[in-house]
């Protein structure tokens, strides 16, 4: 019988303003996720809790080196040119997304 697992593939980005980050984001969402995005009232909130739900691991410390958890707090201290380069590589899900949903109707 297969097994129901994670069935989604990991990519490596690197973020231009901090030499030697890895951050380590899923492909796609499953189901479940969509529900949080739901709780999202502005688009740029959605794109927060979808990068929060797409980043598996990063690489990022605080004054520590205690690694830092993915949160949209977290998130949120990114400079734009960074968060932009991420949103981008997560954009392309959401215009599937977007695609399936409007389908036409048959009249």
């Amino acid at each position: 019988m297969p097994k129901l697992t994670d069935i989604r593939k990991l990519v490596k980005v690197v973020l231009p303003s901090f030499e030697g980050s890895e951050i380590m984001i899923y492909d796609g969402m499953r189901f479940g996720d969509l529900t949080e995005l739901d709780k999202a009232k502005t688009d740029m909130e959605r794109g927060l809790i979808a990068l929060q739900l797409l980043i598996k691991d990063w690489n990022f410390t605080d004054e520590n080196d205690k690694k830092l958890e993915v949160t949209v707090e977290n998130l949120k201290l990114l400079p734009f040119k960074d968060l932009t380069l991420l949103l981008e590589k997560i954009s392309g899900f959401f215009t599937k997304l977007k695609k399936e949903s409007v389908k036409p109707s048959k009249d």
